[in-house]
């Protein structure tokens, strides 16, 4: 986990997280995010899934206009999830873990390593490699966050809006709160790889 060796990460912050609290700090919105390396619990030889080359889609996921969603292999796409392909081209990279009823809207791009979780959406915006989109945040459009950006779980990144790379953003809208550190960026990149090869390896 991100935060696993730093002070102050522990269960009363994890409480206040499921709250729909907003991070003040750095620490509180890695937090909000926190990536464990931990395997998960889905069952992806289970007929609950569907192997496009190597990826996985769950069979409760959406995408619709397939032609114009370009998928660059190793990505997971979770139950409920809905890319709109059908509104505009959508890209999405290597390594790329879309969360369960995240809404990835037609002209979106998504870098490689990219982290979607729960209930996001993603307007016509561009993300990139790295970075880790909290729980139910929302990514405006037009707006473009470069690489290894850490937007907090309930945050609102503005239409138009540019983060500069390894920003650490919280709030509604998000303002600026601090920098992934390159240790941090690598342990993305890791568990990223790590989560796919495990996927690989359960088909």
């Amino acid at each position: 986990c991100w935060t696993a060796a730093l002070p102050s990460a522990g269960a009363e912050m994890s409480a206040a997280v499921d709250a729909q609290w907003t991070p003040r700090t750095p620490l509180e919105a890695l937090a909000s995010v926190c990536i464990c390396d931990e395997e998960d619990e889905d069952d992806y030889a289970s007929d609950a899934w569907t192997a496009a080359r190597s990826t996985l889609v769950a069979k409760t996921a959406k995408v619709q206009g397939a032609e114009r969603v370009r998928v660059a292999g190793d990505a997971v796409v979770r139950g409920g999830a809905e890319i709109r392909g059908d509104a505009g081209p959508v890209g999405i990279g290597r390594y790329v873990d879309v969360g369960p009823r995240v809404l990835v809207h037609g002209g979106a791009s998504v870098g490689s390593h990219a982290l979607l979780q729960a209930d996001a959406i993603i307007h016509d915006a561009t993300i990139g490699v790295g970075c880790v989109i909290g729980k139910g945040a929302v990514i405006g459009s037009q707006a473009v966050l470069k690489d290894y950006c850490v937007v907090a779980a309930g945050a609102v990144v503005p239409d138009h809006s540019v983060l500069a790379p390894f920003s650490i953003v919280a709030g509604a809208p998000c303002r600026l709160l601090g920098e992934v550190s390159p240790a941090q960026a690598d342990e993305r990149r890791r568990v990223a790889e790590l989560g796919a090869a495990r996927r690989r390896a359960a088909v």
